[in-house]
């Protein structure tokens, strides 16, 4: 340091030092930023090109002869006819001729056949350029190609999930992480027989008989929240709009953003038909009942059960009241309809969320 000082002093001294510094001339400049400039729009992500009023290629970069599936030494020298088809050299040789004439630089998106056959969009610029030897054409583009087919892959999924949550008739609930209703499809709306504008807002410990606390649901819930979990599935008993209760399937998957959870998305399946007031059935009662769906005489679910046959008795009456049946198969019928017992296993089984009552 103390010897660039030392020089540069020296320099001061002896009255060279603007000498030194001073501005290179005009043309070594422009040759030089020239250079600069080639050695980076050679491997520049945007397509850029060079033609002669002739149509023929005078300069490409690395990404526009990728376009092609081609080195650049490959393109340059050759014709647009050469190299794209009829129909696209005749639409390239139209847009430059309007650049050369009008002097001004034009901002479009063009759509060409790649030679493997696919179709490919990019967006840019095309512009004259006279250095003194004469007009050319430039030109530097954006390839769209890839965003436009991610952009019509998102469109058709969308218009899937639409078509699945209002035209399939399928309960769709989209969930705040905090438990609130987002969105309610056509199809939930109904099985809870309210109106979106009812639902939408409202918090989901609202519909539950008993709140998030029914069964496994809190702590399923907290892990979807948490991250620790990706899905459950579980049965809730849920209130309708008009004061009666009903045995529904939830199936709650995790949406994330950036990794993180975002929302909750519920798809749910009634497992009952509406009813007032919840069959008050002891887990007696309710093992009495699934051997008798499962075609267990009463003399095998005594034995099974450890009862008498006089508290046998008294079980299957209550079951009567209870279920408003006469006999044994009006009452399993009826404990499906209200969704008492799982109607998509075998051997039967009570439903978990009133096996936990």
């Amino acid at each position: 340091m103390y010897a660039e000082a030392d020089d540069a002093r020296g320099l001061w001294q002896q009255g060279s030092w603007e000498e030194s510094n001073r501005t290179p001339p005009v043309d070594q400049d422009r040759s030089e930023f020239a250079r600069w400039f080639e050695a980076i729009a050679v491997f520049a992500p945007a397509p850029a090109f060079i033609r002669d009023g002739q149509g023929r290629y005078l300069w490409v970069n690395a990404a526009y002869a990728h376009l092609y599936c081609m080195e650049p030494d490959a393109v340059v020298g050759r014709t647009v006819e050469e190299i794209d088809t009829p129909a696209d050299a005749a639409m390239f040789r139209a847009l430059d001729r309007e650049v050369l004439l009008s002097g001004r630089p034009v901002r479009h998106t063009l759509s060409f056949r790649h030679p493997d056959g696919l179709s490919r969009q990019v967006t840019g610029h095309r512009f004259v350029l006279d250095v003194g030897c004469g007009p050319r054409v430039g030109g530097i583009y954006v390839d769209l190609t890839d965003h436009t087919r991610v952009l019509e892959d998102k469109t058709v999924a969308d218009e899937e999930l639409h078509a699945l949550r209002e035209r399939s008739g399928l309960a769709v609930v989209t969930l705040e992480l905090s438990g609130r209703v987002q969105r309610v499809s056509g199809g939930a709306a109904e099985l809870l027989g309210s109106g979106r504008s009812a639902l939408e807002g409202s918090w989901a410990a609202e519909h539950l008989d008993g709140g998030l606390d029914v069964g496994t649901v809190r702590g399923a819930w907290e892990d979807l929240v948490a991250g620790r979990a990706s899905r459950y599935s579980g049965s809730v008993v849920c209130r309708t709009a008009s004061g009666g209760n009903r045995v529904l399937r939830t199936d709650l998957a995790v949406v994330r953003r950036r990794g993180a959870p975002d929302h909750i998305s519920a798809v749910l399946t009634a497992l009952s038909a509406e009813f007032h007031g919840r069959p008050g059935l002891s887990p007696v009662q309710l093992r009495v009942l699934t051997l008798m769906a499962g075609g267990s005489p009463n003399t095998v679910i005594a034995s099974h059960l450890g009862l008498s046959r006089q508290a046998l008795d008294y079980h299957l009456r209550r079951l009567r009241g209870v279920l408003d049946a006469a006999s044994r198969p009006a009452m399993v019928a009826r404990a499906y309809a209200l969704g008492i017992l799982d109607a998509t296993t075998w051997p039967p089984r009570a439903v978990d969320a009133l096996s936990q009552h």
